[in-house]
């Protein structure tokens, strides 16, 4: 429990420091935190903050998640004490959280969105959700919260076509999931009990400590129902499969499964999965044929787009009952192996591809370097007249920071640290692919959200062979101040909302109209930007604002404006002309 007292109290003391040069309130940055952990822990893929109450009609959100192809919404509901003390959450406070999640739904399917501002945040998510009303068939209510609360939530209701389940994720489990490795839901798939099919496979002949291997087929039904079950968690340990699912429905298969069921085993290369246990049964000793019962942490690792597009057609009521996939099937022995596999998988079985994403996890050598820089580089001192005391901690890992603090021994040596490694200079690999994506001109990447805009950033990285130096790095916390900069001036504008679009895409401008030219060593060596490109900043939000609030078609959900390219390619066009500051300006 002392651990669990501690680990709190740390997570709150990081939340309050990064308030300090943060443009965001204390239970946003609770909110970015929490949901950054529930990336790792597979609760969603991505999120998007989204800080909206109307206490009178009991309706609170703070942020969400929405990926088009599965038809699933999450809301996440916080409950924040700025408290010192771990609090109890007790079951009518609990409740009554999820039920505001729950009237935020339901409201909006009414027009809730014609009671919000349109510039706020929540009316894009309100809009949303009224527009995809038909098409919602789950609704995942997830409250957060800093206490520790009952473990009671309420049974899953179905409102309409859609299937609505609650889920808690308090502090003590937060702290199960970072330094116990619980937390998470087991993903495991009983085949004979739960969905009353059975899938065979022959187990290949050779024999080796690192994992045994089967082929074989699975129907299309049984894979679409499962697939239907478990959604992005089935295919997300693996980037490109989540991509290839994400994709829009490839048409030459939905052509298929409608015109030419019987040749869809012809004509599909199948899938490629993994798992980390499986539970079989031999029926004849005599034969290497294998019913499979259960599979623990099941994994398509290639076959992403096969896979959501027989739950496309599974879900509009299109017979699957002629439709085969062949299946591949490797059961790692050694745990530790897993993630190298999945991404040698994937490598291989896309290497006819032009981009190559070998791996996108933390212990990829981009990470690695840009760590190992950030523990040698020193931050100039003020003016350069004195010796340097702090660095930039680059975080290739979510919580490393906080591992790394509580691992020194004394408080003395604590204190150091964070002298050494000041919070306020702690930048996370997600952070550093947004402020390189800005200043790329992706700005309708970055709004794609935090962990998209990571995946295209890596492909970036890969396809260009980026391989971080020193100088990449200075460079690298340069466009972070300039990126940070900007965030405080949009902030100051009070424009009402979208201020994540409107940073970015004014970075991206800035980058544009200085053909991404400015002396970034010198913001490096005075860690922070001179007044006149303060100023151009504080003029370029102006027009990126006017830009992103007035799209093409009225009544265009602006969030998803954003995202398109189009929007980056029309405010191109709009400033193509705009007179960038006199280049001995434009340097610090």
């Amino acid at each position: 429990m002392s651990d669990l007292v501690s680990f709190s109290k740390s997570f709150l003391e990081d939340i309050i420091e990064e308030s300090k040069t943060s443009t965001f309130q204390l239970e946003d940055i609770f909110v970015d935190r929490f949901c950054g952990y529930l990336v790792d822990a597979e609760e969603c893929f991505d999120y998007q903050l989204c800080n909206y109450k109307k206490k009178g009609r009991g309706i609170k959100i703070n942020a969400y998640s929405y990926v088009d192809d599965f038809d699933t919404v999450t809301l996440f509901v916080s409950d924040f004490d700025n408290l010192k003390s771990v609090r109890k959450l007790g079951k009518k406070t609990l409740f009554k959280r999820f039920n505001s999640g729950l009237n935020f739904y339901k409201s909006s399917l009414k027009g809730l969105k014609g009671q919000i501002e349109e510039s706020d945040d929540a009316f894009s998510l309100a809009d949303l959700l009224e527009s995809n009303a038909n098409s919602i068939r789950k609704l995942k209510i997830v409250v957060i919260t800093n206490s520790i609360a009952v473990n009671d939530v309420p049974e899953d209701i179905k409102l309409g076509n859609t299937l609505v389940t609650h889920h808690i994720w308090d502090i003590e489990r937060l702290y199960q999931f970072i330094y116990e490795n619980k937390g998470t839901e087991e993903l495991k798939i009983n085949f004979t009990d739960e969905f009353i099919e059975e899938l065979n496979l022959i187990k290949t002949p050779d024999c080796n400590e690192i994992y045994d291997s089967y082929v074989g087929v699975i129907s299309g039904k049984l894979l679409a129902e499962i697939y239907d079950k478990w959604g992005q968690r089935l295919i997300e340990r693996n980037v490109r499969s989540f991509l290839q699912a994400k994709a829009q429905i490839n048409k030459g298969i939905r052509d298929t499964i409608t015109k030419e069921a019987h040749m869809f085993m012809a004509y599909n290369n199948g899938i490629s999965t993994i798992a980390e246990s499986a539970v079989l049964n031999k029926p004849n000793n005599n034969v290497e044929m294998y019913q499979v019962k259960e599979l623990i942490g099941w994994q398509i690792v290639n076959g992403g787009q096969t896979t959501a597009s027989l739950y496309n057609a599974y879900k509009n009521d299109v017979s699957l009952d002629r439709v085969f996939v062949q299946l591949k099937l490797t059961v790692i022995k050694e745990k530790s192996h897993i993630d190298n596999i999945i991404s040698s998988i994937s490598r291989y079985a896309n290497s006819q591809n032009k981009i190559t994403m070998s791996d996108f996890s933390a212990n990829d050598i981009f990470h690695v370097t840009l760590e190992n820089l950030s523990r040698t580089i020193w931050v100039p001192s003020v003016g350069l007249k004195g010796k340097a005391e702090s660095k930039w901690f680059y975080e290739r890992a979510r919580g490393q920071y906080l591992v790394e603090y509580n691992r020194q021994i004394s408080k003395a040596k604590k204190d150091l640290f964070l002298k050494q490694n000041p919070k306020s200079q702690l930048i996370s690999k997600t952070i550093a692919a947004k402020y390189e994506m800005s200043w790329n001109q992706y700005p309708h990447t970055v709004s794609k959200g935090a962990e998209t805009n990571f995946v295209e950033f890596m492909e970036l990285i890969k396809e260009n062979k980026v391989k971080p130096d020193a100088d990449y790095f200075k460079t690298l916390i340069a466009k972070g101040i300039l990126f940070n900069t900007c965030d405080k001036i949009v902030k100051g504008k009070n424009f009402g909302g979208y201020k994540a679009n409107v940073v970015a895409y004014t970075v991206a401008i800035f980058s544009f109209i200085h053909n991404k030219e400015i002396d970034f060593i010198s913001i490096w060596n005075n860690q922070g930007i001179e007044d006149t490109l303060i100023e151009a900043l504080s003029t370029l939000c102006e027009y990126t604002w006017e830009h992103i609030t007035n799209p093409p078609v009225a009544g265009t959900n602006i969030t998803q404006w954003c995202k398109k390219e189009e929007c980056w390619t029309l405010f191109k066009g709009k400033m193509k002309n705009f007179k960038p500051l006199e280049r001995e300006k434009a340097t610090c």
